[in-house]
């Protein structure tokens, strides 16, 4: 990108008194990338990009190092940062995470789950779908975030903690399956709704076969579609302890 194609890509910092200025710069970045403003490849040059946000080029490191952190871009030693593009192994490590964290979660929850939390899925799920209907991508991530956490609300918190970071790191991801067309938002509420019916049933080992299962299809799909030759194996032998991969194989014939 020329300096040109960086003021249009990256406008102006707004930041509200008492914001941390480079929590502020991160969050900025971060939804420019996932909004595809920024796109894979892309340089992150301090100079450039310090005063077009109007901080310093200390609050803007520190920024890229916690996207750094996230998987979002990568910084060689004395070269400039760049916006990350597919990561077959990335995207692995962070599901193969999930799976094994939000199945014991939800396996957990499940069983003690109660009608008023049942009635918060239906709610979310509801919601969901309305705004999938009417494109509203903002308002349906808000929900489907609150869904996934509402999936796994009776554990601790110290493990909520370890899952919302994982679930960060995998929206880049995410977003990418999403933007493979209409058929992974259709697949994607069918399988919301089968979670939702296992915890209904308070039937923990049904929620986590199908949670992981839904988890997977995800990683596994890209996966397939971008880096054919890799082999996820660490993604299918966390599946088996959920006995969730008949599950996958199901679900990925039907997209």
């Amino acid at each position: 990108m020329t300096l040109d194609d960086v003021q249009a890509a990256v406008p102006p910092l707004r930041r509200m008194p008492g914001d941390h200025a480079a929590t502020a710069v991160h969050a900025h970045l971060r939804a420019l990338i996932l909004g595809g403003s920024l796109p894979p490849g892309a340089f992150l040059n301090q100079v450039e990009l310090a005063p077009l946000l109007g901080v310093s080029r200390t609050p803007l490191r520190e920024a890229i190092r916690m996207l750094q952190e996230e998987g979002l871009v990568v910084a060689e030693p004395q070269r400039r940062a760049r916006v990350t593009g597919f990561d077959p192994e990335h995207l692995e490590a962070i599901y193969t995470q999930r799976v094994l964290l939000e199945g014991t979660a939800t396996r957990v929850t499940a069983v003690s789950t109660t009608d008023e939390d049942v009635a918060r899925l239906d709610a979310l799920l509801d919601h969901m779908r309305t705004r999938a209907a009417a494109e509203d991508l903002k308002s349906w991530e808000e929900a489907h975030r609150a869904f996934h956490l509402e999936l796994v609300s009776r554990v601790s918190p110290h493990l909520t903690r370890a899952m919302i970071n994982h679930m960060d790191r995998a929206e880049h991801y995410r977003l990418m399956h999403q933007a493979t067309g209409p058929r992974a938002w259709a697949s994607g509420a069918a399988e919301h709704a089968a979670i939702v019916d296992a915890h209904r049933r308070r039937n923990g080992d049904a929620a986590a076969a199908e949670l992981t299962a839904h988890l997977a299809r995800t990683a596994l799909s890209l996966i397939a579609e971008m880096a054919p030759a890799y082999d996820p194996a660490a993604i299918r032998s966390a599946l088996k302890m959920f006995d969730a991969a008949p599950r996958v194989d199901r679900l990925r014939a039907g997209v």
